[in-house]
């Protein structure tokens, strides 16, 4: 175990020396500090006028004379804002805007995938960045179980994605704290799902986003682990991952109408679509998909263990 814990530090040291590493760290929070500029001063919204209660008696009686004309484009979407602007009403919970700090916090949440991309590329340079500067050779000549080694790897590639999600959980929450300082007075998270009023603790609601969407990190990230360690080639890992990461629910949304479709890793990535309530293949459920991710991580792991493991990757 302490020799294990000493590689993955070793791994950890390596990857966190590397110029690129300290890039992706210093644009992660660029990003942030964008996204919470953009949205304070680019994106239009409303500024406040009187008690939040008076807005939305305003906003409902508006949007009931926009349902009430013959033609109404958009009659759902209408219909469930004055289904939640009626419940806060009623209520008395205050709704969040573009301008509350938990509203950053949880729509942040939503681009998680920008740590997807820094992830798949360590990831995938893990193994192949010692095949290409040959300093595998070095690493396997020690006295040292090769499933040790990648093991290592792993972890370190696991850490690295952790890392960077603290990071960027602490950056928005600094950030949001300090664009929008009178974000704090509400607190909660209200949406209609499914034709319900589903009433959430923003904080949580903004965790639960960003660990749903972390799994999908793991998943990607083990993709391009395993591609990687196969090909020996980080072009190549980085390349297929992200193409599959972008286009895999385009892939996925042409497929829907088949039943075998569920089982297609693209299919079952996306977590969210169960927190939206609105899987991307019909009868799909949370617990199938975290059965058919689990299964394909473990395939993964395996075929990389065993490639390096099996193989003379000295030559």
């Amino acid at each position: 175990m302490k020799q294990l814990i000493r590689l993955t530090g070793n791994e950890w040291m390596k990857l966190r020396k590397r110029t690129g590493t300290k890039v992706m760290f210093v644009l992660l929070v660029a990003i942030v500090l964008a996204g919470g500029l953009i949205t304070k001063y680019l994106i239009p919204h409303e500024e406040p006028s009187g008690g939040w209660e008076e807005r939305l008696v305003q906003k409902n009686a508006a949007l009931e004379s926009e349902l009430a004309a013959e033609e109404t484009q958009g009659a759902a979407r209408l219909e469930e804002q004055l289904l939640v602007n009626q419940y806060h009403l009623d209520s008395g919970v205050e709704p969040l805007t573009s301008q509350h700090m938990w509203s950053f916090f949880s729509d942040n949440g939503m681009v998680l995938s920008i740590i997807t991309v820094f992830t798949v590329i360590a990831a995938a340079g893990s193994v192949s960045g010692e095949h290409s500067t040959g300093t595998i050779k070095l690493l396997l000549a020690r006295p040292v179980n090769r499933w040790k080694i990648l093991l290592s790897k792993w972890l370190a590639v696991l850490l690295f994605a952790s890392v960077m999600l603290l990071v960027f959980i602490t950056a928005t929450l600094v950030i949001g704290t300090v664009l929008f300082p009178g974000g704090l007075s509400a607190d909660r998270w209200v949406e209609v799902v499914n034709g319900e009023i589903r009433d959430w603790y923003a904080p949580f609601y903004g965790l639960t986003v960003y660990a749903l969407q972390f799994i999908e990190v793991i998943i990607y990230a083990a993709l391009a682990f395993m591609i990687g360690t196969v090909f020996k080639n980080q072009a190549l890992s980085v390349g297929i991952s992200l193409t599959a990461l972008f286009m895999g629910s385009q892939i996925v949304f042409l497929l829907s109408g088949y039943e075998w479709a569920k089982y297609i890793l693209f299919a079952n990535t996306y977590l969210l679509q169960y927190l939206q309530g609105d899987p991307l293949v019909p009868g799909m459920s949370a617990a199938f998909s975290v059965i058919v991710l689990a299964a394909y991580l473990v395939l993964f792991l395996a075929v990389t263990f065993n490639v390096f493991t099996g193989r003379d990757v000295v030559d």
